[in-house]
């Protein structure tokens, strides 16, 4: 066998080694997931004529999760006579999910957006709008406006590898 001083050696350096590895999960961008900013487009700008900025917040997979689970919905199918659910041929009840993921999708883009707030009550106001999932396309009607705006917010939540500002300023112009 080993010697208690070797035994000993390998659990304080394994202790050693757990303390460093931890550390390196601990990172403050994922712990202080703030906001990004992106460029404007020509239709919003400021006094001296330049775009007002993006600035996107980055929500957390449990916020989405939350938000996508809002518009996921399950039906049973039920005998038109009876009323009764109708078995599957294993005697599972027959449901159908669905799941709206374009309204899902325009929630997380005003819960994300910080500029412009989507669902300030003035601006949802102004436009006449009550629901505040429809102003997305409220604030960016064209449908150009609109896929940029998307894709930043993809970008934002790390959905989407972000373009070189170059890139994504060649796409704006096409």
């Amino acid at each position: 066998g080993r010697s208690f001083a070797a035994s000993h050696f390998i659990i304080k350096k394994r202790r050693f080694d757990m303390e460093t590895n931890l550390k390196a999960f601990m990172k403050p961008e994922l712990k202080e997931r703030k906001t990004m900013e992106f460029p404007g487009i020509d239709k919003y700008v400021d006094g001296k004529g330049e775009p007002v900025p993006f600035i996107i917040r980055r929500l957390t997979r449990k916020e989405l999760d939350e938000i996508r689970a809002l518009y996921k919905t399950t039906t049973v199918y039920r005998d038109k006579q009876s009323g009764n659910p109708i078995l599957t041929a294993d005697g599972q009840v027959a449901v159908m999910k669905e799941y709206d993921s374009d309204r899902a999708g325009r929630h997380i883009m005003v819960d994300a957006f910080v500029q412009p707030k989507l669902d300030d009550p003035e601006l949802m106001k102004y436009y006449g709008v009550l629901d505040r999932v429809d102003m997305p396309f409220v604030i960016f009607p064209d449908r150009k406006d609109f896929q940029y705006a998307d894709e930043c917010l993809s970008v934002a939540l790390g959905l989407k590898e972000q373009k070189t500002e170059r890139g994504m300023i060649e796409d704006l112009k096409n």
